[in-house]
């Protein structure tokens, strides 16, 4: 009660949208899943600019300080140097990239997983090209992507100022993948 009395009204706004935002989203924390034969696969997929090559990097820096031995791989074949920045993205945090330039994203993302197992890399990151969620046969893409490498996660990069319409995006891409997570 004396701890309540201490916050200001402002305090007590963010305590309330936070009490709140852990009750919609969950309190237990999920961990991502890990294929029983590897390499795990792992596929961004979201709108243009949402963030989903940056994730990629954090992600795989984030695998490398628990032991694992991730590979990024660049199937954005459409923004202009899409893949240059993975490149980037990849040497900041000491993890290579496999790309094939303007190679069908589905069939470079199953030499990949070709290159991952021969090279023994556990965990394979797709960073897939942003796309409307109404442009059908981009998203004919990513179901081909899908079906090509049967990834372990397919993870939805979203834009967290996106709002309202963030709930069609996922529900799209969920409708054409089956979206295992969601990053905001």
């Amino acid at each position: 009660e004396e701890i309540l009395k201490s916050l200001t009204p402002g305090q007590q706004v963010i305590k309330i949208v936070k009490d709140e935002l852990v009750e919609l989203m969950g309190s237990n924390n999920s961990k991502l899943e890990v294929s029983s034969k590897p390499p795990s696969i792992i596929m961004m997929c979201g709108l243009q600019g949402a963030g989903k090559t940056s994730f990629c990097g954090k992600l795989a820096q984030f695998l490398t300080k628990q032991g694992k031995k991730p590979m990024l791989v660049a199937c954005d074949i459409y923004r202009p140097a899409a893949i240059t920045q993975l490149k980037v993205v990849g040497k900041s945090v000491n993890v290579p990239v496999f790309e094939k330039g303007n190679q069908k994203p589905a069939k470079t993302a199953k030499e990949a997983v070709e290159e991952a197992l021969y090279k023994g890399y556990d965990t394979v990151i797709i960073d897939t090209a942003g796309r409307l969620h109404i442009d059908e046969q981009l998203m004919g893409e990513l179901a081909e992507v899908k079906a090509t490498v049967n990834p372990t996660e397919i993870l939805l990069v979203v834009d967290s100022m996106t709002g309202q319409d963030a709930v069609t995006v996922a529900q799209t891409f969920n409708e054409q993948l089956d979206v295992s997570g969601v990053v905001l």
